[in-house]
């Protein structure tokens, strides 16, 4: 049985623990938030996904507000970090040197300097380090992947990505919407589809980005192009649509011999285009990524082996071209990476 301790029960926590429940040979036996009553599970929280209901055991979970306490009295094996960013260094750095692995939220750290510490950390320790970059466990960008490896359908011509949402007015203390903790939109949103540009296609050689700022500071919308030989790279991330508009996720690529359309619009969110064939709907896992993501490192730990789809040293390379993308517009220049 691996045993965790779940730190941070905002909308992100909230969701981590109801994915709990839903896997096999896995206790939470702490959990930790400085505000004590976000540990009344009745308590509704907000978010722009639906959390699933709350079947995890939580009887065997001590309940903390004081992260170094929770630390020092253990009992169990590492550390689900779903705390403001501007934390994720701390509290990661302080929970490896204490001997335990750590599943961090994305993104990795509010700086390229704090997810370098990380590492060096993690290289020091021995221990476990994987962040929440959910979408490479999500069914639809997975089956993305695959479809972009398998290279039956030619070259990639051109990709565009795109995520909206409304204002997340959710979080604790609305330290999201503070740019100088979040990174806004241009980080905390859109780190999303830079990590799927990453994964999908290797890095770019540079951006050139325009945004459009937030009334807390940062960008609440960032759009970008990536540059990428023989090909043309685009995407945007948006928070600043109005309450009802909800979360769109989108991607189009455009091949040779396909087209990709991912759309969560619509009743079949992953569509194939192929010449004589017409529309093709691949099947996908009805599950989603953060059931695949938690499983996976709730694996490592009991294995021991290291996390092969979201390594630190990937999310760290996603989280520096985030942040040369803000640079840009800032700076109204290509940065070059």
């Amino acid at each position: 049985m691996t045993k965790v301790a779940l730190v941070g029960l905002g909308f992100m926590g909230r969701m981590h623990l109801s994915i709990y429940g839903t896997i096999e040979n896995v206790q939470v036996t702490a959990l930790c938030d400085v505000h004590e009553e976000n540990m009344d599970m009745s308590r509704k929280g907000g978010g722009n996904i639906a959390v699933g209901e709350m079947k995890t055991d939580l009887s065997k979970a001590r309940k903390f507000t004081s992260f170094k306490a929770m630390l020092a009295a253990g009992g169990f094996d590492y550390v689900d970090l779903c705390i403001p960013t501007h934390l994720h260094k701390e509290y990661a750095v302080l929970a490896m040197e204490a001997g335990y692995d750590v599943f961090c939220e994305k993104p990795m750290a509010r700086t390229g300097e704090e997810a370098d510490a990380m590492i060096a950390t993690m290289k020091k320790t021995g221990k476990l380090l994987t962040i929440g970059q959910c979408l490479r466990f999500w069914p639809m960008y997975v089956k993305v992947k695959e479809l972009l490896d398998s290279g039956k359908y030619g070259k990639v011509i051109s990709a565009e990505l795109a995520r909206y949402s409304p204002s997340p007015t959710w979080s604790v203390d609305g330290w999201i919407e503070k740019g100088e903790l979040s990174g806004s939109a241009g980080l905390d949103l859109h780190i999303h589809d830079v990590d799927m540009i990453h994964w999908w296609f290797g890095a770019p050689k540079g951006v050139t980005s325009s945004g459009v700022e937030a009334a807390g500071g940062g960008f609440g919308h960032l759009a970008t192009i990536y540059d990428y030989p023989g090909m043309t790279v685009t995407s945007v991330g948006d928070w600043l649509c109005v309450d009802t508009f909800g979360l769109i996720m989108r991607a189009l690529i455009v091949m040779e011999k396909a087209v990709i359309n991912l759309d969560t619009t619509q009743s079949k969110p992953l569509t194939l285009y192929i010449p004589g064939e017409g529309k093709v709907y691949p099947e996908l896992d009805v599950r989603d990524g953060y059931f695949f993501e938690l499983r996976s490192f709730v694996g490592n730990v009991a294995t021991r082996k290291a996390p092969t789809v979201v390594t630190a040293e990937a999310a760290m390379q996603s989280l520096k071209t985030a942040l040369a993308e803000i640079k840009s517009a800032e700076t109204h220049k290509k940065v070059a990476l």
